[in-house]
């Protein structure tokens, strides 16, 4: 079954015609100037998708959505600290509605950074950094994994860290953070209802710097969960059902600086443990964990950057359950066209393993034993064309697998997934 609206070519004109548009405000700058420090630069951006998969499940359906999103950012820099926040209102149209329920579906998007220091980086003194997001999305189709196809989803994320370094090259950072993830499955018909948390974090971080390209490194940290999948009206009266707390510890060693004068690492490496419910209806996971984080200046012109991390939680979409996740990604970017024009080629793989499974006392099962892998390729091309106008263009593909014993239940997560973009975006 193809989909051919009109109005993609439609859309692709209008581009070409603002494309089109005089370059006589090229030398504008880009923003509202409100004094000498502060910027403010409202924005709006339209885009249209193809969606081979709007689904994310097997045998899912394709569609068409447009996209207006509305927003604007907000910079202020003095002498030692800068305060940077940007607030954006999407709203999205889907071209095919009746088949299976597509709904439009609208977001709202929020965040706030600060940071400040009394010294140069790498200098001893003092350094506070903190940061808030916020997101709201209701009728949520968006999700890139299709989990939360038809669900309101709220998540809202504070963390602050403050660190001291000392002139002997030694430096400590000591860091909290709180995290609220939350699910309404009023519109998830038919699919399986989806768990979110509250997370609280604390970690603290110690390192000793003998040289530029050297840097040894020591970290710990706590979390505490409450979590939301120890309650289903699916078990209204079982025995020994989990604990809504969980808590767990990491300690990790390894080192960090320049490897070059362009390449910078920070490889950590060490154990958690992971208590889910509890200990009270719940049980323990543990094993090796990870952390690497590199960047590359391959050039003016060419970037690239590889992150991979492993860790424990509650899951999202199955009751009693928690599980360890492992991730990596790589990806690589060049400006051309005297830096008008940037390319991104990024490639990331995803490994979801549930760690401890609830039984009820009367030999129920409450989640069944399976894994996800994820493999997902995405490619984007953005040009600016002058100061106010810029295009954007990208295509995605996602391979999900789903192993294990319980054949349904994997085969439900193993799907693909073709996306492709293109957008407009105005700054003032």
């Amino acid at each position: 079954m193809r989909l051919s609206y009109f109005e993609i070519p439609v859309f692709a004109c209008a581009v070409f015609v603002c494309a089109s548009a005089s370059a006589e405000y090229m030398d504008r700058p880009a923003g509202i100037k409100i004094g000498q420090r502060m910027t403010l630069k409202p924005f709006v951006a339209l885009s249209t998708t193809y969606d081979s998969n709007a689904e994310g499940r097997n045998e899912g359906r394709e569609n068409i959505f447009w996209t207006v999103a509305p927003g604007f950012g907000l910079d202020y820099d003095a002498e030692n600290w800068q305060l940077s926040a940007n607030l954006q209102y999407q709203y999205n149209a889907y071209a095919r509605k009746r088949s299976y329920g597509a709904q439009d579906y609208h977001g709202i998007n929020e965040n706030v950074s600060y940071k400040w220091s009394n010294a140069k980086p790498g200098e001893r003194g003092w350094a506070l950094m903190l940061a808030q997001t916020y997101n709201k999305t209701m009728e949520d189709m968006s999700s890139e994994s299709g989990l939360e196809f038809g669900t309101d989803r709220q998540a809202f994320n504070v963390a602050g860290a403050v660190q001291r370094r000392f002139g002997t090259g030694i430096h400590a950072d000591v860091s909290a953070g709180y995290y609220w993830l939350e699910y309404n499955n009023k519109g998830n018909t038919g699919r399986q209802s989806l768990y979110g948390w509250d997370r609280v974090t604390a970690g603290a971080e110690l390192g000793w710097a003998p040289s530029k390209w050297l840097d040894f490194l020591f970290a710990g940290s706590y979390q505490y969960y409450n979590q939301d999948n120890t309650t289903s009206y699916y078990y209204t009266s079982p025995l020994n059902t989990p604990s809504s707390e969980s808590d767990g510890m990491t300690f990790q060693a390894g080192l960090g600086s320049y490897a070059t004068d362009r390449i910078t690492y920070r490889v950590l490496a060490g154990w958690s443990q992971f208590n889910y419910g509890n200990h009270s209806g719940g049980g323990s996971a543990n094993g090796f964990v990870y952390s690497i984080n590199s960047k590359w200046d391959i050039s003016e012109t060419w970037r690239m950057m590889l992150l991979a991390t492993s860790y424990y939680q509650p899951t999202e979409r199955d009751y009693g359950s928690s599980q360890r996740v492992d991730s990596i990604g790589w990806g690589v970017a060049h400006s051309m066209v005297r830096n008008k024009l940037t390319g991104t080629l990024d490639i990331s793989y995803r490994h979801e393993m549930p760690e401890y499974t609830w039984r009820s006392s009367y030999g129920a099962v409450a989640t069944s034993d399976y894994s996800i892998d994820s493999v997902v390729y995405r490619f984007g091309l953005n040009y600016i064309l002058n100061r106010y106008l810029s295009i954007y263009s990208s295509v995605s593909y996602r391979k999900s697998v789903g192993r294990g014993a319980s054949t349904q239940r994997a085969n439900y997560y193993s799907y693909e997934r073709f996306t492709g973009s293109l957008g407009l975006r105005f700054t003032y």
